[in-house]
Order: C-alpha cells, then sequence, then structure tokens
C-alpha cells in the first residue's frame, strides 16, 4: 500500500458542486497529479454519506478532496477512521479543545458535529484510487445554518470564540492527512486503531443507534474491530460486527 511522502499537489476552484465529484468526473487527467488535494470555496452540492447533503456556506468552512492511491485495496475498510483521525488530530492541536470520532465519518466538539468525511473508492485489480473528501465548519455562527442543523452542528468559532483561517485549515490538515497515511502505508494499522479507539471512547458502553439500509439498528457500542467495522451489542446479547454505517445519536 503506497502514498507519496511528499505534500500533496494543491487544485483551487472558487466553486463547483461537490469536490468528490469534481475529481471523479475528471479523474483520467488528474491522475497524473496524485496525490491531490482540491479545494473550493462554495459548494452547490456538497454531500456525505448515503447522498445526505452537506451545508457548504461559501467562505466560512474548508470543503476539500483528497485523492491519493493505494497498491493494497486491503487497507480500504480503515480509510474514513484514518480521515477521521488526522481531522481529530488537527483540530485538537490547532484549537487545544478536544474531538471525538463518531464511528465512521464524523467528527464532534461539544457533542455536535464539526466535521464529516465521505470516502469514495475506485478498485483496478488489487489497487486502488481512493477519495477523502472532509468539510470541517470553521468560522460559521449559529444562524449561518439551516434551522434544521442548527441544534446539532458547530463550528470552531461557535467553540472558541474567535476566526480560523481557511487557507491554514487546509495546510494543516495536508500535513495531518499526509502522516497518518504513511503510516497506513507502512502497515501500522496498530497505531490507526488505537488512535481511533482513543478518540472514540465516550461511546462505550452507551446505546447508540445507527442507520443500515434505510432502517435504525440500536445496540450497546462495544468499540472498533481490528478492521474498523463498528461492534455493537444486540438485545439478544451478541455481538455483532457492522460496516459503513452511521451512529445517530
Amino acid at each position: 500500500m503506497t502514498t507519496s511522502p511528499e505534500p500533496f499537489r494543491f487544485l483551487w476552484l472558487e466553486h463547483c458542486r461537490s469536490t468528490n465529484d469534481y475529481v471523479r468526473e475528471n479523474l483520467a487527467r488528474l491522475r497524473a497529479k496524485l496525490p491531490l488535494m482540491v479545494g473550493t470555496g462554495a459548494q452547490s452540492s456538497g454531500r456525505g454519506r448515503e447522498n445526505r447533503g452537506w451545508f457548504s456556506a461559501p467562505g466560512l468552512g474548508l470543503y476539500v478532496t483528497f485523492a491519493f492511491r493505494l497498491a493494497d485495496a486491503r487497507g480500504l475498510s480503515l480509510l474514513s477512521l484514518v480521515s477521521g483521525v488526522a481531522v481529530c488530530d488537527m483540530l485538537g492541536a490547532w484549537t487545544g479543545r478536544e474531538f471525538v470520532l463518531k464511528w465512521p465519518n464524523d467528527v464532534l466538539g461539544e457533542g455536535k458535529k464539526v466535521a464529516g468525511i465521505l470516502c469514495e473508492n475506485m478498485i483496478s485489480g488489487e489497487a486502488a484510487t481512493c477519495l477523502a473528501g472532509v468539510g470541517v465548519n470553521l468560522n460559521h455562527l449559529a444562524a449561518d445554518f439551516p434551522p434544521e442543523l442548527r441544534t446539532r452542528a458547530a463550528s470552531l468559532r461557535m467553540l472558541t470564540g474567535g476566526e480560523w483561517p481557511v487557507a491554514a485549515a487546509r495546510e494543516r490538515l495536508a500535513v495531518a492527512m499526509a502522516s497518518w497515511l504513511r503510516r497506513l502505508a507502512a502497515g501500522d494499522t496498530g497505531a490507526v486503531l488505537e488512535r481511533a479507539r482513543e478518540l472514540s471512547r465516550s461511546f462505550l458502553g452507551r446505546e447508540i443507534g445507527f442507520h443500515q439500509r434505510g432502517g435504525t439498528c440500536r445496540g450497546v457500542y462495544r468499540g472498533l474491530a481490528d478492521d474498523g467495522g463498528l461492534r455493537l451489542q444486540t438485545d439478544g446479547g451478541e455481538e455483532t460486527v457492522f460496516y459503513g454505517n452511521e451512529i445517530s445519536n
């Protein structure tokens, strides 16, 4: 599994529908530039998992997609966790605040969603081209969010009272992503899982619900499996590992 140890090349778009969509639609000409970070000032159709919309207020947040290759597609199951760890570590070091990783793709500050991650992969044989889209709420005020998000979303400005420069956030996140991807590429999955478990420890023993196939499953959170899956104790007392879902509370 390989990623370039060099910094991500950077491509800036004033606006686009979605940075993940832009990379996928232009991958043929962008492939030679990988590893690449594509950023934008505004997304008209930002999206998260299961095609849910991601609110992308113009100029107020960080909206980027990291595109890179993995020589070994077996690492794909940990990509959302790697990305979440990178975001949590970057935000924590930058602000001095504590952030929580909510499996598999949300970052919370003081119980509210501050960042989201959408990983998409294109597999060819044993190799994969990977996209990790990241949205971080930086300088939103509560009134900047749609009414339905105001009780669930927050920004760094709302948490700290100060403004946070987008360019600095982008540069810091690129460094954090490159660092954690190099560890994954070196086969250090133990470090990835250890950090992800530490960042999500506040959920241990709690009853949670998550979306799956149009419904919601509930159970007690028992931690992360060694391949990045969610360990859940269901009503019958059995422990089951789930993949690719999203905790709802």
